[in-house]
């Protein structure tokens, strides 16, 4: 899965960490705490993706659903709604809570409407996160999954990454693995 990242040298990204930090003790301001988010996922070497890009380079079904899907990490169960330039991701339970990204629903819009048709649902199989990646359940229920779907249907992934939300459109990515044989035949069960 190709993730569309903000390149952000660390040195810089802790430079202007400290820039905003500065700032922020003078005055806060949603969008220098945002950017500060940004720049110290970076400090830390993390990479930062832009969620909408990200599905946008993945490309979509002829269904008209997106080869990318993200929930969160807690869920076993993914959900997509496609109408026009906007996809909705929940745990299919939630969808009517009227939930924002952070809680159990994550929506994304396109800058232009993708190919194939312009609405579409379905739900798919979320990835496991093996114990070397894994955060504890505080922390695990503050991030989610993204991963390259190979079709809208209970068929476990390959290489999914566990991501962080910052702030609007923007993520950082705190892990990337691969699935093995095994954990995607105990997926399947």
């Amino acid at each position: 899965m190709n993730l569309s990242t903000i390149e952000i040298p660390r040195d810089e990204a802790r430079a202007r960490l400290a820039e905003y930090e500065a700032a922020i003790r003078q005055e806060r301001s949603a969008q220098d705490e945002a950017i500060a988010m940004g720049y110290r996922a970076a400090a830390r070497g993390l990479p930062v993706i832009r969620l909408s890009e990200t599905v946008a380079a993945g490309g979509f079904f002829d269904s008209g659903l997106p080869r990318i899907a993200v929930v969160r990490a807690t869920e076993r169960e993914c959900y997509a709604h496609r109408d026009g330039r906007t996809i909705v991701y929940n745990d299919g339970v939630s969808q009517n809570r009227g939930a924002l990204v952070g809680a159990w629903t994550v929506r994304v819009t396109l800058a232009e409407d993708p190919p194939g048709k312009r609405w579409g649902h379905g739900s798919t199989i979320v990835p496991l996160i093996p114990p070397r990646f894994r955060p504890s359940p505080r922390r695990l229920k503050h991030c989610h999954i993204l991963w390259e779907v190979e079709s809208w249907t209970p068929v476990p992934p390959h290489d999914p990454a566990l991501i962080r939300h910052i702030r609007g459109d923007l993520w950082a990515v705190l892990a990337c693995w691969d699935l093995s044989e095994l954990e995607r035949a105990v997926l399947a069960m």
